[in-house]
């Protein structure tokens, strides 16, 4: 869930705004849409393709598919012996700063 909240927020905070703004400064939507799948979803929103719910929904599908496929490749340099500390992502980012520089090697 915390994917879907992320992107809530994002979009919210702002880059509907920013992807506008990228167009509206002379960028291709066919640059933008090498940038991220933010940009590529938001610009097909941005040229009347996708309605906001509809972009929202589809965003957050790929978005999910992309953290998937990224834990598969994670877990799989485990498999293959590469030691990964993880991080809890629900620590404060004071709590996760301070596990990093506690777990630094020396």
């Amino acid at each position: 869930m915390r994917i879907t909240e992320r992107l809530d927020e994002r979009l919210k905070s702002g880059m509907i705004e920013e992807v506008k703004g990228l167009l509206d400064s002379g960028l291709k939507p066919e640059q933008l849409m090498f940038y991220g799948l933010e940009y590529k979803w938001v610009t097909d929103h941005l040229a009347g393709s996708l309605a906001y719910n509809e972009m929202f929904r589809r965003l957050n599908t790929a978005i999910h598919q992309f953290s998937k496929r990224q834990m598969t490749w994670f877990r799989r340099m485990e498999k293959q012996g590469f030691e990964i500390t993880w991080i809890d992502g629900n620590l404060s980012l004071d709590d996760k700063l301070g596990f990093i520089l506690k777990n630094l090697p020396q």
